[in-house]
């Protein structure tokens, strides 16, 4: 089973890791937890909120995760060749603040979609059970930290099962800062591809980037209200002396809304700029037909109508008026290119 267990005190921490059919009925087996709320998470049908039962309070939450890049031969990249944004995610929470963001290629990389995942915290009066997909690092370094050795063990259970709740989603929420690190990098590249060339790839980045802010707002959305609660103290089997803590995570959760306005409004400023340069290069084209067009045009009706072998059609028997004839057309062709250059149409 994908059910590990680590115990400081009275305190255990019971991580559930892409938990199936045969995990959930050792939960419900060993644990007063309510089939009900096991199912959903099976299911995938909850949104992120609190919900306070008699033996647990129940928090459920989403955080956003890169799907893996395909590599040229088809196959998902291997964890050598993870990008710099996926390494970023994989560092430990302790020193995530003191490494420096990574360098985005200017080019010929193919934009990462977010998703995102679901994580349950069951909090009970001594245990924390968690039941996420895996994805997300922090949960299992964490986890693997209080495992190995007796300092971290004190440092995330010493106070209690919800003080370990809040260190894993404070650590959940900052690790959620390098994705929108690397959506500000990606409409940077964006807007200086604009300046240099325009393609099909830019107006797919541009159509990428906007998809993940999207997403990012429904994960960040929802959460504001509640952690604004717990910091009010809505939750009396989350606050006590915890109450302090909890306004941290609501201030990060504040700065990545704010940042992800500023992005959504960026972007929003690129593509009406890209749909501008689109118009206008039609405009062109359409310009430059026009211009072809009407040149051409008494060349045509000429041409057509000295290529018929009609009899009695005027000057036919008389080489020097035809030829004086497609001067005339000739000269009309430079009076008419010459009043689009004075009109400034080409």
């Amino acid at each position: 089973m994908n059910i590990q267990t680590v115990k400081f005190g009275n305190t255990s921490f019971i991580n559930v890791t892409s938990p199936g059919s045969l995990e959930i009925k050792y939960l419900r087996n060993n644990f007063n937890i309510s089939s009900l709320h096991l199912d959903d998470y099976l299911n995938k049908t909850q949104v992120p909120k609190i919900e306070v039962i008699k033996d647990y309070t129940l928090i459920v939450l989403d955080f956003p995760f890169f799907n893996l890049p395909i590599g040229q031969n088809g196959n998902k990249i291997q964890k050598n060749d993870k990008s710099p944004i996926e390494n970023l995610l994989t560092i430990p929470q302790a020193t995530l603040s003191h490494v420096p963001l990574p360098q985005f290629p200017s080019s010929g990389n193919k934009l990462k979609r977010i998703f995102l995942t679901q994580v349950d915290f069951f909090i009970e009066n001594d245990s924390l059970i968690v039941l996420h997909d895996g994805i997300l690092a922090p949960i299992n370094e964490i986890f693997s930290f209080c495992q190995k050795t007796l300092h971290h063990r004190e440092k995330y259970m010493g106070n209690g099962p919800v003080f370990l709740a809040y260190n894993i989603i404070d650590a959940l929420v900052d690790a959620s800062f390098p994705v929108i690190n690397e959506i500000s990098s990606s409409i940077d590249r964006i807007d200086k591809e604009l300046e240099n060339r325009q393609s099909s790839k830019t107006i797919e980045d541009i159509s990428i980037t906007r998809r993940n802010i999207v997403v990012f707002h429904t994960m960040i959305k929802p959460m504001l209200p509640i952690f604004k609660l717990i910091e009010e103290g809505e939750y009396k089997q989350l606050n006590g002396k915890m109450q302090p803590y909890w306004s941290n995570i609501f201030d990060h959760l504040q700065k990545i809304w704010d940042r992800l306005e500023d992005n959504k409004e960026l972007i929003e400023g690129i593509a009406e700029s890209n749909e501008s340069l689109l118009s206008f290069r039609n405009n062109e084209i359409v310009r430059f037909l026009t211009v072809i067009t009407s040149i051409a045009f008494p060349f045509v009706i000429v041409n057509n109508l000295y290529s018929m072998n009609v009899a009695g059609l005027p000057f036919a028997q008389h080489p020097m008026i035809v030829w004086f004839l497609f001067g005339l057309i000739f000269l009309s062709g430079v009076v008419i290119i010459s009043y689009f250059k004075f009109r400034d149409w080409i």
